[in-house]
This record gives C-alpha cells, structure tokens and sequence, in this order.
C-alpha cells in the first residue's frame, strides 16, 4: 500500500482493516448517488432553459464525495462577452426561477459575487454564475477546470478517490476541513490535491508530519525553480500550486493554526492508528460550575465584546470578527494590559462574542513616558518639555522623562471607551447599536450549551 514504508506485514494488514471499516462508513451508496444524480438532473434541465451550460462541479462530480456531506454545486457557464453586472442580476434570477419551479427555499451568498443558495430536503445546494473562459474573469471560472483536472487524474488512478475520502474524513475529524471563512482549513479540492501528489491518503500524513512553515508543493511541476515560490507567494504559510493556474496558491485559505493542527493529527495518528481520528466524539456538556474553578484558579481576567447583531452571511461574519478582534486586542496591548490570549465564538444568528483572557488587567496610575536626549535638537526637547510641563519633566539616563498620568487603569474603562469609539472594527459591526462589555463570570450565565462548550475548550484546566 502507498505511504506505507517502514510498516510491518502486521501492522499493514491492520491497517487496511481499519481503513476499510472507514470507508464503508463514509463511501455514499448507490441508492444515494442514485437521488443526487437525479436532483442533478432535474436541475440542470431547468437551468438549460436559459441559455446557458449548467456544470456539476466539487466532489460529487468528482467522485470523491463522503456519505453525508451533502453538498450539490452547478456553476451556470455565461459566454465571457457577458458584462459582469449582467452576469451576477442574470446568475440570480435564473437561480430563483429554478428554486422557485422546484420550491426550494434559498438564500444569497457571496464569493467573489454573489449566487444562490438553497436547502432542499437534507441537501444544501448551490447555484453559481461564472464565465465559460480558460482566461480566469472571476475567481469561481477555474473550479470547472479544478474538476476537470481532478476527474482526469482520477481516471487514470481510480484507486486514489477512496484515498481521498479517507484523507477529507480524517481532516473533518482533526476539525480543518473547510476553507469557507468559519475554518480557515483545508478544502475538498486541496484534500485531493495532496492525496494526488503524495500518492494515497497515508502518504499524504508522512509529509505533513515533517512540514515546515513556508512548505511548498507543486503538483504538476509547473514552475521550474521550486524556491523561488516563496518569494511570489510572499508570507505564506503552505503553498500549492493550484494546477490549473500557476500563479494561485490553492492553499491561502489555510491558517496557520489548521494547517499546524493537521501536521500533529498527522503525527499522532501515524504513531497509533485508530478510528477516533477521523469522527468527532461527541463531548458532554460543560459544567458552568467546574469552568468558574478554572477561571478563579488561573488568576487571570476574563473579558469579553458581546455584540448583538441581525442574521450576516457566516463568511463576512467571521471575516469581521477577526478583523474586531485583531484591532481591539491592538488597542488594549497600545495601553500597557497584556493579553494572554483571544478568540471568538459567534451562534451565526444574533449573537456574538470576541473574549480576551488578560494577564495584566490593572495598571498604577502613572506611566513613564521617555523624552528625547539632551544632546538632541533643542526645538525637540522643548516641544517635550512643552507637552509634559505639568508633571514636572526630568533627566535620567542621558533622557528627558516624566511620569504621566495613565488615562485607563482598568481593563473594564478602556472596553468601554473601545465600543464608543470602535476604531477597526468590521464594516458591520462598526454600526451596531447594542455592544457590551461583559465578565467570564457573565459568559458562564447565559447557560448557552454551545458557548460553554467553547469555553471548555479555552479555559483549559491547570
């Protein structure tokens, strides 16, 4: 078996017992395949109405869909002449006229334009306006040629589609499957892209057990000197070469932390095989009372944006947050408080939260502010001595100083001069009328089941 080398008989023959047992739980069935090829099919011919080329795309197209994960994508192909707010008011009303016929609620969503999405039965299905051109006008043109790409490989190694599935299902198992906004994880078309390029699902391990940040793979050898990837893909921490278009990186949706979760899953896995890699277990719920404890018992502060919103599309929702977070941590670090740590936690309906867990969360009243030296220009100096007179400027160390007054003493005033101003905050978040401050001890009482489990997980026992 590929990817298996320095296994014994034994440990291979378990190995492939284990795998089978997988695969017969997540390979869909034929009575399955059976009535998605027919929605498929009922779809399309309305599509085909409208004059334009509807397109199976992702991994059911592909072959390399999981049992459950119900995802139905048609791309509607527009001749490349067509404008582009042509294409998007056209994409979306032949999408409603179809979900209409067929009573399918839906709802808009966005990528790089925006398109329909709708819910029929246990399926979420989509409808997506792109260009029929091998010259990319938007960014969704190339998945036609993704899946174009992937079929044709698979066609000449079959094998590797339950490599695949294995490789996807032990990704949602480590919880970085995905690249929409929520994960920042590893997309069904990245899944298959590294179990093509490493030959099966265990290969596909072995390396991300040896990465290193900055890793760069490029499947079909499309650039002649692999080092200089990283000065084209500047900051990136994983790159591939997305095969149909030698200047993408198929991988930037993947952050760091999924992209450093997937190497240990690969790991530790690799070291002791089992099942529980690849399916969540389900936790039990979070005792409010046992995660007080850890709090008290940490000596740290718990502090948290509560921002009550109406319903945002999930990618521009946490797209937004993280901005929030990222800009409200900068503010509170600028003014001396030290924060251990930060994250976000969101229901995706009308309530979010960015919490911080601070290490130093009270401050003195004076702050030392370091002047120019004497030796400096006059005119700088002055301009100092002008600014600090009232706290009575002095020497030390060769420097002007003073000890000022501190604006912020208490981490809980300056959140509340940080939601007055909101300086940074996301686009839709910046406008909202109700944002409060509110206290771990605060968190722990809104009962929510989902927010304490995440608060499991972040308060973490000593």
């Amino acid at each position: 078996m590929p990817g298996m080398r320095g296994k014994n008989r034994r440990q291979i023959l378990e190995m492939e017992k284990l795998f089978k047992e997988i695969l017969k739980k997540i390979t869909p069935t034929a009575e399955e395949h059976k009535k998605e090829n027919k929605l498929v099919e009922d779809i399309s011919k309305k599509l085909a109405k409208y004059d334009v080329k509807p397109i199976l795309v992702g991994s059911l197209a592909k072959g390399t869909d999981i049992r459950g994960d119900k995802d139905i994508d048609i791309f509607i192909m527009f001749h490349k002449d067509v404008s582009r707010p042509e294409l998007e008011k056209r994409g979306l009303d032949i999408g409603k006229k179809v979900f209409g016929d067929m009573k399918i609620p839906y709802e808009i969503d966005y990528a790089e334009h925006p398109y329909l999405s709708g819910a029929y039965e246990n399926y979420k299905i989509e409808i997506v306006p792109c260009y029929d051109t091998k010259e990319v006008k938007s960014a969704v043109d190339r998945t036609p040629y993704h899946t174009h790409y992937v079929k044709k490989r698979l066609a000449k190694e079959p094998g590797l589609k339950d490599e695949i599935r294995l490789l996807k299902q032990f990704m949602k198992g480590a919880g970085v499957y995905g690249a929409e906004a929520k994960v920042e994880g590893f997309s069904g078309y990245l899944c298959e892209l590294l179990a093509l390029s490493y030959g099966s699902f265990t290969g596909a391990l072995n390396a991300a057990a040896s990465w290193k940040y900055g890793e760069a793979i490029d499947p079909e050898g499309l650039w002649k000197d692999k080092n200089a990837l990283k000065y084209f893909f500047t900051g990136a921490d994983l790159i591939i070469v997305d095969p149909v278009d030698k200047d993408r990186n198929a991988a930037a949706a993947v952050s760091k932390q999924r992209m450093a979760e997937y190497m240990v899953a690969s790991r530790e896995f690799l070291k002791k095989p089992g099942q529980e890699y690849f399916f969540q277990a389900k936790k039990k719920d979070a005792d409010a009372k046992e995660l007080l404890k850890r709090m008290k018992a940490r000596g740290t502060k718990l502090i948290a944006l509560e921002l009550t919103h109406p319903k945002i599309n999930p990618n521009t929702l946490y797209s937004q947050l993280r901005k929030t977070r990222e800009a409200v941590n900068n503010s509170i670090q600028e003014q001396g408080f030290r924060v251990l740590k930060s994250d976000l936690w969101t229901d995706e309906g009308k309530t979010s939260l960015i919490i911080y867990e601070l290490e130093v969360f009270a401050l003195p009243n004076i702050k030392h502010r370091t002047g120019p030296p004497v030796d400096r220009a006059v005119q700088e100096q002055e301009n100092f001595l002008k600014k600090y007179s009232k706290y009575k400027p002095y020497i030390r160390n060769g420097n002007w100083a003073a000890d000022i007054k501190r604006e912020n003493t208490r981490i809980e005033d300056l959140m509340q001069k940080i939601i007055e101003k909101r300086e940074g905050f996301g686009k839709n978040l910046r406008t909202l009328k109700e944002i409060k401050a509110i206290t771990g001890e605060e968190i722990l009482k809104t009962g929510n089941k989902g927010l304490l489990a995440f608060m499991d997980g972040f308060v973490t026992p000593i």
